[in-house]
């Protein structure tokens, strides 16, 4: 059976883009096909699924702030709980990021900063520095900053796009990409394509358009091929930790924000009902970019050796917390600017390289993405902004650099 397109990954990126696809263009035969059994169980459900839109860039902020008004609208069905970012900045960090946050706008971006002095006591933080960790000199505290399920929001897009006629297929899982051409030489002036894609079964899949959706796999997957998608895989690890009760206790204007540390880019995200905090680090130099193995281990001694020393500076009162939980999976980082790309080179498209920030930017990435596959030049997104398709791509790439970075 021939297809319109063929969407190659079903996490949150994939099934966005199938969706917004499908609702540009209702008459489009589009399947998506996903090598794990389910919808979003890849690393989309390894997410620590936050939000925020305190981003100085336009690019950022036009992607986040779109995307999280949609999710506005259906918080219900994705979990969604604006929790609010409490962002401690060291005197550094707060002198690097003075040119970010001038380009927000208190009343729009809803945020405010906070001295010292107005950390709730019961939060019990050390504010003071030591040898190796910095001080804290004041909170960026983000209102419209928060949490959702991942795995819920994906399966949303996945139904939503099923309910339109769109078809998905699990375990499919591609082997081999055919290209018009049957021999190894690709003369410049032939039209060379994809002309099928061949699963793990010997099953061909053929389409008039090809969108890869695969995150972390796009390199490995385009690479051999002869498209460089400059998209690098980096592992991320996660740790549920159970606390005593009244460890971590606050409760500023009746929310838990989510924590984020001055020190190595370690935040928490406090489930305090269940007595559990979960942890997470946001480090690069060392940590390399390439999938080792999939799915990857987290490694207790990562926790030992980069989050636990950050933790027992900053919250000296936390004792007897015990590992309850944890895992990793892989960012897809396009490394020159850290923002989504979306290019198409002849009938092979790909998105990704969200750079940790795929899933408060879904629904805007999955719009852009449907509107490059149907080759328009701009695009409404859901708060009506309009937005420069080609701004994504790597030929006519026009994005701002970020300057707000955990």
């Amino acid at each position: 059976m021939k297809y319109d397109t063929i969407i190659i990954g079903a996490g949150v990126i994939g099934a966005s883009t199938a969706y917004h696809l499908k609702r540009l263009s209702p008459k489009k035969k589009i399947l998506v096909v996903e090598k794990n059994d389910k919808v979003a169980v890849g690393n989309t459900s390894k997410s620590a699924a936050l939000y925020r839109n305190l981003f100085s860039s336009r690019t950022s902020q036009v992607l986040a702030n779109s995307s999280i008004s949609y999710y506005e609208s259906i918080a219900d069905k994705i979990g969604l709980k604006e929790l609010g970012y409490f962002w401690m900045l060291s005197r550094e960090d707060y002198q690097r990021s003075k040119s970010g946050l001038n380009k927000l706008d208190e009343n729009r971006d809803r945020f405010e900063i906070l001295s010292v002095k107005e950390i709730p006591e019961n939060l019990k933080v050390n504010t003071s520095k030591s040898k190796e960790f910095s001080e804290v000199e004041c909170i960026l505290y983000g209102h419209r900053c928060g949490s959702l399920s991942a795995i819920k929001l994906a399966r949303y897009y996945a139904t939503q796009f099923q309910k339109l006629g769109g078809e998905i297929q699990v375990h499919v899982e591609i082997k081999n990409i055919n290209l018009t051409q049957k021999n190894r030489f690709y003369p410049p002036w032939s039209d060379v394509n994809i002309e099928s894609i061949t699963d793990q079964n010997g099953v061909n899949y053929a389409s008039e358009n090809y969108i890869f959706a695969t995150g972390a796999w796009t390199n490995s997957l385009l690479v051999p091929y002869g498209i460089a998608s400059q998209i690098y895989p980096q592992k991320r690890q996660m740790f549920t930790l159970r606390i005593k009760p009244d460890q971590i206790a606050f409760d500023i204007k009746k929310r838990i924000p989510i924590l984020v540390l001055p020190s190595g880019g370690v935040y928490i995200k406090p489930v305090l009902q269940n007595s559990l905090i979960m942890v997470g680090c946001a480090n690069e130099l060392g940590n390399p970019y390439q999938m080792n193995v999939y799915p990857p281990d987290a490694e207790e001694g990562y926790f030992k050796n980069v989050i636990e020393p950050v933790l027992n500076h900053y919250f000296p009162q936390l004792e007897d917390y015990s590992l309850f939980s944890k895992w990793a999976g892989y960012y897809a980082y396009y490394w020159p600017d850290k923002n989504p790309v979306v290019e198409k080179v002849s009938n092979i498209q790909w998105v990704s390289g969200t750079s940790g920030s795929g899933i408060m930017k879904a629904d805007a990435i999955g719009r852009i993405a449907a509107a490059r596959s149907l080759d328009l030049k701009e695009v409404e997104l859901y708060d009506e902004t309009k937005f420069l398709v080609a701004d994504l791509s790597l030929k006519k790439r026009k994005v701002d650099i970020e300057e707000l970075i955990i």
